[in-house]
């Protein structure tokens, strides 16, 4: 089973297939396959066993966007890693037993990734940073979880490894970053962190929602985002403007 869901992972990226989407062909669905793996692993193993297995391989094969390309019934039922993994963690200590083993996890995944003598530049950005910012996106939903379940908890300090780990990069772990920040208080580290994925990815939703709740002003490029979408939205009555890449 771990064999079949790496090659689906693969194959959602590559072109092995002659098919235009070999997960809807073959009727796969990943987030269903990885369920039933990991609910055996728990079951047969016990719980140690099971986070020991499954952190990195939550690493390795989260998406957040899902396998499947295109539109289609797998598609559909798709769901995150995050959302499979989140009803297995009955308990606070289940929560903070898993987040030790995926830190131990990104460790090794850290370790592992190329080092600056192996580096590619491509468009402007370093192949490893562009990896690093892929993983923290495709990751997003499970930090998430785990901001709201450790947050004000004596596993706190497990927010502060993550948001700093360097198997991370980019602008959706400065927004953790900016989360834990205005959760302990802190407003002025929230809207400056904020400020920064702002000016990175201007037209993110979650950012700006989370700008406009925290009071946080926004750069100049993410201000005209939000006057043309409310252009848009004058000019269409009862619609939302498209989304910004």
């Amino acid at each position: 089973m771990e064999q079949l869901i790496e090659l689906a992972c693969d194959a959602s990226d590559g072109g092995y297939f002659h098919s235009d989407d070999p997960l809807q062909a073959a009727g796969f669905v990943v987030s269903h396959a990885v369920s039933a793996l990991w609910q055996t692993i728990l079951d047969q193993n016990g719980f140690g066993r099971f986070a020991e297995r499954a952190a990195p391989q939550l690493i390795c094969w989260e998406s957040r966007y899902g396998w499947a390309r295109g539109e289609g019934k797998v598609s559909e039922h798709e769901t995150t890693l995050a959302e499979v993994l989140e009803p297995m963690l009955a308990t606070p200590d289940m929560w903070v037993a898993f987040a030790d083993a995926y830190l131990s996890a990104l460790d090794a995944v850290a370790r592992a990734d190329p080092g600056t003598e192996q580096r590619i530049w491509v468009s402007g950005s370093d192949h490893i940073t562009v990896i690093r910012k892929d993983r923290a996106r495709d990751l997003s939903r499970w930090h998430g979880m785990l901001l709201d379940h450790l947050s004000e908890t004596s596993a706190d300090d497990r927010l502060d490894q993550l948001v700093s780990h360097p198997a991370f990069a980019g602008p959706e772990v400065t927004f953790m970053g900016a989360r834990l920040a205005g959760q302990r208080g802190d407003l002025a580290r929230a809207r400056t962190l904020i400020r920064e994925c702002l000016e990175e990815l201007p037209g993110s939703y979650e950012f700006l929602a989370y700008a406009n709740e925290i009071g946080a002003d926004l750069p100049s490029r993410a201000r005209a985002v939000v006057g043309e979408r409310t252009r848009w939205e004058a000019r269409i009555p009862g619609t939302s403007a498209p989304a910004t890449p």
